[in-house]
């Protein structure tokens, strides 16, 4: 075997163990473990996780390179023995049966120099820990997610306040109870579908009501940054890639848990709505509601 090459590092040294020296063929640049954001459980199986690489000339593939699947590790990218790496990726988290809203991020690698320096003799770098390239995003519910009985919430569109009800794609939806208790988040497909699940009934005293009020909250990429017309010929080109900085050596724990993670914060483009609308619950059921108008500000 021969020392690995690729990314900016160049050619890995044989780094020795107690069998003696040993060539090194590939190091961990980065693994995404999905979570269920209701479960807070591995999501899968079936999800599909690659990186973007852009087209290739002459070629006609996917210009999406999947990731190596390794169970409840999660999906591993690789510094290898043939290629490099660019210094960032678009890491895209996708589930076919629909269980699972896609999302995007852009997020920086560590480079193949600065994994392999703690390998030298004397080391040129500290040890970066698996922890620091780990990517934890939490997926929220889909069209076909398995609800549980007995949970409450809402099947809705969010649409554009037009003649035609124009669905709105990617949108995200915030949910208030009494007193402005947050009680739940969710996103939408690119048909506008969403799925919100409701934990909880706020600051409502016991026994609560069967049926409540909920004021919903949307956002939603800026209609201006696109005109309408029919969908792209890559289903995800409009889905936003959030960026996800890298994390610190050792990771801190705003690193691996974050509002852009659990998918709560605003992305860069979206508006949000000029007004709540209120929508009525009924506790213990999941209820198909009227189509949410998106009017933003």
């Amino acid at each position: 075997m021969t020392p690995g090459t690729g990314g900016s590092g160049g050619p890995d040294r044989p780094i020795a163990v107690e069998a003696g020296p040993v060539d090194v063929l590939h190091r961990l640049a980065l693994a995404v473990r999905p979570l269920d954001a209701r479960s807070r459980a591995a999501a899968g199986p079936g999800l599909r996780v690659g990186y973007e690489s852009g087209p290739v000339p002459g070629r006609r593939d996917d210009p999406v390179r999947p990731l190596e699947g390794h169970g409840a590790t999660g999906f591993v990218l690789r510094h290898a023995t043939a290629g490099g790496l660019p210094a960032a990726v678009t890491v895209r988290v996708d589930d076919p049966a629909r269980r699972w809203i896609p999302r995007r991020f852009r997020i920086p690698l560590w480079t193949r120099a600065e994994l392999s320096g703690a390998d030298e003799r004397p080391p040129t770098a500290p040890h970066v820990p698996a922890a620091s390239r780990l990517l934890i995003p939490w997926l929220l519910p889909g069209p076909a997610y398995p609800v549980p009985p007995g949970t409450t919430g809402l099947r809705l569109r969010v649409v554009r306040p037009d003649a035609a009800a124009t669905p709105v794609r990617w949108p995200r939806v915030d949910a208030f109870g009494p007193g402005g208790v947050p009680l739940g988040w969710a996103h939408g497909d690119e048909y506008g579908q969403v799925l919100l699940l409701i934990d909880g009934v706020g600051v409502l005293p016991y026994p609560a009501p069967s049926r409540f009020a909920v004021a919903l909250r949307t956002h939603a990429p800026d209609p201006g940054a696109g005109a309408p017309g029919d969908p792209p010929a890559d289903l995800f080109a409009d889905l936003v890639a959030e960026p996800i900085l890298r994390s610190a050596n050792p990771p801190r724990p705003q690193d691996l848990d974050n509002a852009v993670l659990r998918g709560t914060a605003r992305p860069a483009g979206y508006r949000t709505s000029a007004a709540d609308t209120v929508r009525a619950l009924t506790v213990g059921q999941v209820v198909h509601a009227a189509d949410l108008p998106h009017a933003p500000a």
